[in-house]
């Protein structure tokens, strides 16, 4: 079944808006995580837009520790 332009990108919204809760989610559960270690969880190459995304709608929080960034739910 071929889908039109306009469900192709309904389905990505929705696969995007699935991925975000998923994220939320495991930073919930796991406080401090790297990105890597979410990167594998989601099973996905890389959550860069994700965090992003997040970090903009004041879900989560990035802290610096050492070299390494971990993530958090926002306070």
């Amino acid at each position: 079944m071929k889908h039109t332009p306009y469900q192709e990108v309904s389905m990505k919204a929705q696969n995007k808006d699935e991925l975000l809760e998923k994220t939320l989610s495991i930073i919930r559960k796991s406080p401090g995580i790297r990105p890597s270690e979410l990167n594998r969880l989601l099973n996905i190459p890389h959550s860069w837009n994700l965090r992003k995304t997040l970090i903009k709608r004041g879900l989560i929080r990035k802290e610096k520790d050492g070299s390494a960034v971990r993530y958090y739910i926002a306070s």
